[in-house]
């Protein structure tokens, strides 16, 4: 518990120093010509392994993605995705993340509209030391797809990732877990899923019990817990690889991590030597990546909704922790964004629908509305391989 309070302390000060720190149904209609959005249309093109797959075959969208000798690229976008270790940018199998584009735009009724009016009426509107729009979009919709029975949220802080799971599904169980009993970053009370308090516990302040440390055992064996419908979201600052490797041990394999830090980046030391895009990357920590490579099922990075050019005008120097995108990033380590408003007219009236009703200034030029839209940390979604419970506990020190 000591360990948690001194990583949150170092997080708030990072961010207190600027470190890190009736329309529903009728705003969007990207899809143009899809009465809906079919999951197993979408991903059959990748599932099918072929050597010069794209995916998805829709007329409409922009961010086509070609897969070609294990690697993975996007029209009008530098980075490549690489079916392997030791590279920037990874990704194996296939999620929803990676279709995210389809299934927030697709169809007659948008999920973006949902997701839009929930962030609008979001608990915290700066949500300083928080969950912001692009890992927002990222939490819902895995909790959309997923369709979880239990959600455990580790580091809850201001309760607004709470209240996006929440708004999610209104049926799932929560396990909001966070050493504090107050949010840092003078962020005022906690939400608390008051309404939902049969569902929702709170393993908070003196009630604190880390996800490690949880009777997994004895929760599986009373049924209390089914691991194949759990989901696990770390957003605690602590040892990622370290804690999908304790979870994975349970049987769990659903697993969303906030902050997926760059090389060399991180609010606290831990995230500086932990999250999985650097265990992925090579390097130093090799035997690290290539461990869970093995145990990973499917690993995709949500995209952040627009490119970091979209903040041009803006003169918000670059964050020595990282964490959010800028105008003159390179982006070779970033999967191609959800919308292309700087190359496509009809991106950029959404995007710029978006902005307006949401209240955020398109440019980005002041910089509430700049971190609002750039804070994006490579949001990831990893399953584990069946059978990978087994080996847990071979991991690398």
């Amino acid at each position: 518990m000591c360990k948690w309070r001194k990583i949150f302390v170092a997080v708030g000060i990072a961010f207190s120093l600027g470190i890190a720190c009736g329309l529903q149904f009728a705003l969007f209609s990207l899809a143009h010509t899809n009465d809906g959005v079919d999951m197993g249309q979408l991903t059959s093109t990748l599932r099918g392994g072929s050597a010069s797959a794209a995916h998805p075959k829709n007329a409409d969208d922009k961010t086509v993605v070609r897969i070609s000798d294990g690697k993975r690229q996007w029209d009008n976008w530098p980075a490549v995705a690489f079916e392997e270790v030791g590279h920037s940018l990874v990704a194996k199998g296939e999620s929803f993340f990676d279709h995210a584009r389809e299934l927030y735009f697709g169809g007659k009724n948008p999920l973006i509209n949902e997701f839009l009016e929930v962030y609008k009426n979001r608990p915290d509107p700066v949500n300083l030391c928080g969950i912001r729009i692009n890992h927002a979009m990222g939490l819902f919709l895995a909790v959309k797809q997923l369709k979880p029975t239990l959600v455990v949220e580790s580091g809850v802080n201001a309760g607004v990732s709470t209240y996006f799971i929440r708004k999610a599904s209104p049926t799932t169980r929560i396990f909001a877990v966070d050493p504090l009993d107050k949010p840092i970053c003078d962020q005022g009370k906690r939400w608390i899923d008051r309404e939902n308090q049969h569902l929702t516990t709170y393993y908070t302040g003196s009630n604190f019990v880390d996800i490690i440390d949880m009777d997994w055992k004895g929760m599986i064996e009373r049924k209390e817990v089914d691991p194949a419908t759990t989901m696990v979201f770390l957003d605690d600052h602590l040892h990622a690889f370290e804690r999908i490797a304790r979870v994975m041990a349970h049987d769990i394999k659903h697993i969303v991590v906030e902050d997926n830090y760059k090389q060399n980046e991180g609010a606290t030391p831990l995230d500086r030597r932990s999250t999985p895009k650097q265990m992925f990357a090579g390097g130093m920590w090799r035997a690290h990546g290539d461990w869970l490579w093995k145990r990973t099922k499917n690993y995709s990075e949500f995209p952040p909704l627009v490119p970091p050019i979209m903040a041009k005008v803006n003169n918000e120097p670059r964050k020595p922790a990282g964490g959010f995108m800028v105008a003159s990033d390179t982006n070779t380590d970033i999967v191609a964004p959800i919308l292309r408003p700087d190359l496509d007219a009809s991106d950029d009236l959404s995007y710029q629908k978006a902005m307006t009703y949401l209240g955020i200034n398109p440019n980005l030029e002041d910089r509430d509305s700049y971190m609002q839209v750039m804070n994006y940390n490579q949001f990831l979604y990893i399953e584990l391989q069946s059978g990978a419970a087994a080996t847990a506990t071979t991991f690398p020190k």
